[in-house]
């Protein structure tokens, strides 16, 4: 009886586990089938004829859900940049998704990041999306695509740029000789040319 018992215990702490495993997961992946219907989230934008212009509900405090670096660590330079360069144009892309997809802030900006990046493969999820796909939250911070960014922010994008500067530089400074004769009734290459 003893022994039974004993053995019970690891069982039923397997089982156990198993059980929150596959609760985690199937919590992070969301639910299957058809999407719920979405419903609007808080204050929803309104569209200015006028000015031509969406307008921030007075509900609504502007505040982003993660700054241009988050942006940058989710969906790589392009949003990141459109956010330093031209704020007013992704602000009203944001509110502009808001109003339409009738979502929250942090939910258009997810998506409007995810658009910058990469606008083929959004318009493919939200067409599958419609066609009963879950749904997919750009607002997660995946723990690989962050420390991929940052590689390519911190080594490779240096590296490339110092690839570059170097060689348009040793171009500038010691051009070579003239690569096509072509160019010798041009006068591109004349001082290159042995006469």
């Amino acid at each position: 009886h003893n022994q039974t018992t004993t053995n019970r215990q690891p069982t039923m702490k397997t089982t156990s586990l198993l059980v929150l495993a596959f609760a985690t997961t199937t919590s992070a992946f969301g639910s299957f089938g058809k999407p719920k219907a979405t419903t609007p989230k808080g204050p929803m934008p309104t569209f200015d004829d006028a000015t031509q212009r969406y307008v921030k509900s007075p509900n609504d405090d502007g505040v982003m859900p993660y700054d241009a670096i988050g942006s940058a660590l989710r969906h790589g330079p392009v949003p990141f940049i459109t956010r330093l360069t031209n704020a007013d144009e992704y602000e009203q892309g944001v509110l502009k998704y808001m109003g339409t997809a009738k979502v929250s802030r942090a939910e258009a900006v997810g998506n409007m990041d995810a658009k910058l990046n990469n606008p083929l493969d959004w318009s493919y999820q939200k067409m599958e999306e419609k066609n009963g796909k879950p749904k997919i939250d750009y607002t997660v911070l995946d723990p690989k695509q962050a420390a991929l960014t940052s590689v390519w922010a911190l080594a490779i994008t240096p590296l490339v740029i110092n690839v570059v500067s170097s060689t348009v530089s040793q171009f500038n400074n010691e051009p070579g000789p003239c690569v096509s004769k072509a160019f010798e009734g041009l006068g591109i290459c004349s001082s290159y040319i042995p006469h």
